[in-house]
C-alpha cells in the first residue's frame, strides 16, 4: 500500500492512469530505423510483419531484449541490449503536457498515480538513462512486459483495477490510441485520447475529475 492510499484510504481516492509514449514522452519509431540505419552505415533493410510482430512480443516479456537485439543483428548491426537502451535514450523528449498533469497528479495527496503502458524494459531503461527518477511519485507502474498482456487487450486493464482495487468509474485514463481508449471505455473508465488536439480539452476535463482549480 502506498503512503497516498495509506493516509487516505478512509476517503475517496481518484486514480489518474496515464500511457507513457506519447504522453509521457514522445518518440517516433522512424528514428529507430534512422538510428539502425547511421550504425549500420547503410539503409537498414525493411522489418518484416514478423519481425514487427517479434517486437511487440518484447512488450509482453514473453520475448527478452537480448532476442530483440539479436533479430537486428540478423540485418548486419552488432548490438546488445544497452545499444537498445542507448537508441531509445536518444529518441524519447519529453511531452510537456503530459508531464505538467503527470506532476500535478503527483503533488495531490488525494489522487492515486499509475501508468498502464505497452512498453519493453529497454524502454524503461532508457527513460531512466534520460531522466533519472522519470518515474518518481507513481504509486503503480502497470507495464505490459511485467503484466504479460498488452493493450488493448482488456485483461491488462482488469489487471490494474484489480490491484488498485477500485471501482472503474474513479479511474481517469489517458492514451494516445483510440483503440486503447474504446476498450477502457467498455469497462467503465473514464478514458480520453491523448493527442495535440485534445491537450487542452484534457487539461481542463481532468481538472474537473479530480477537483482541482
Amino acid at each position: 500500500m502506498t503512503w497516498k492510499s495509506n493516509q487516505l484510504r478512509f476517503f475517496e481516492m481518484k486514480h489518474f492512469i496515464f500511457d507513457i509514449g506519447k504522453v509521457l514522452a514522445n518518440f517516433d519509431f522512424a528514428d529507430f530505423v534512422r538510428i539502425c540505419s547511421r550504425h549500420l552505415g547503410r539503409p537498414i533493410e525493411p522489418f518484416s510483419a514478423e519481425e514487427l510482430a517479434l517486437r511487440d512480443e518484447v512488450e509482453t516479456g514473453r520475448v527478452d531484449d537480448a532476442a530483440w537485439a539479436a533479430c537486428l543483428n540478423h540485418k548486419g548491426l552488432d548490438w546488445t541490449e544497452d545499444h537498445l537502451v542507448d537508441a531509445w535514450a536518444e529518441m524519447f523528449s519529453l511531452n510537456p503536457t503530459g508531464r505538467a498533469l503527470f506532476e500535478r497528479a503527483v503533488d495531490d495527496p488525494a489522487v492515486s498515480v499509475c501508468t498502464l503502458s505497452n512498453i519493453a524494459r529497454h524502454h524503461v531503461n532508457a527513460l531512466e538513462r534520460k531522466w533519472p527518477g522519470f518515474f518518481a511519485g507513481a504509486d503503480h507502474l502497470f507495464l505490459s512486459f511485467r503484466i504479460g498482456i498488452r493493450k488493448p487487450d482488456p485483461g491488462i486493464y482488469r489487471h490494474a483495477l484489480e490491484r488498485l482495487d477500485t471501482d472503474p468509474g474513479d479511474c481517469f485514463f489517458v492514451d494516445d490510441l483510440p483503440e486503447n481508449i474504446a476498450a477502457a471505455r467498455a469497462l467503465g473508465i473514464h478514458a480520453h485520447q491523448f493527442i495535440p488536439e485534445n491537450h487542452v480539452a484534457i487539461q481542463r476535463t481532468a481538472a474537473d475529475f479530480l477537483g482541482w482549480d
